[in-house]
């Protein structure tokens, strides 16, 4: 994995694991979440509370989790070009930096998995309630 694109990966995880509303699936659960960037060695890792309103829009309707990431993409300096939400699996592909990026990310409630165009892969887990 390359340095340069760390910032990048660690964004579009970000962005994952904290936009909001998708269907009656649940994405993901409130509470703390660890998530693993690349192979897990260290410094690759980091912790994030998903509260109940993060977690609500993205297990609510599909187009109010999308605007959700198109606006938190924005926020991030990224571009949308297009997002596919089927059930528990969203991909996006987007623009950061110049660089165009497809990642798909696959919810089960306590954990998720996202596999990058660049070959990186982000793993994030629920351990527990947020301190």
């Amino acid at each position: 994995m390359k340095n340069s694109g760390t910032p990048l990966v660690l964004s579009i995880a970000l962005l994952a694991l904290t936009v909001g509303l998708a269907r009656a699936a649940e994405r993901v659960h409130a509470g703390q979440w660890e998530v693993t960037i690349g192979d897990g060695a260290p410094g690759t890792g980091m912790t994030s509370c998903v509260t109940a309103a993060h977690a609500g829009v993205v297990n609510g309707d599909d187009k109010t989790f999308q605007e959700s990431l198109v606006k938190a993409a924005e926020q991030a300096g990224c571009t949308v070009k297009d997002i596919k939400v089927s059930g528990n699996q969203v991909t996006i592909n987007s623009v950061c930096a110049g660089e165009q990026n497809m990642n798909t990310t696959t919810y089960h409630g306590d954990w998720y998995e996202q596999l990058n165009s660049n070959g990186v892969m982000v793993r994030a887990k629920r351990i527990g309630a947020c301190p």
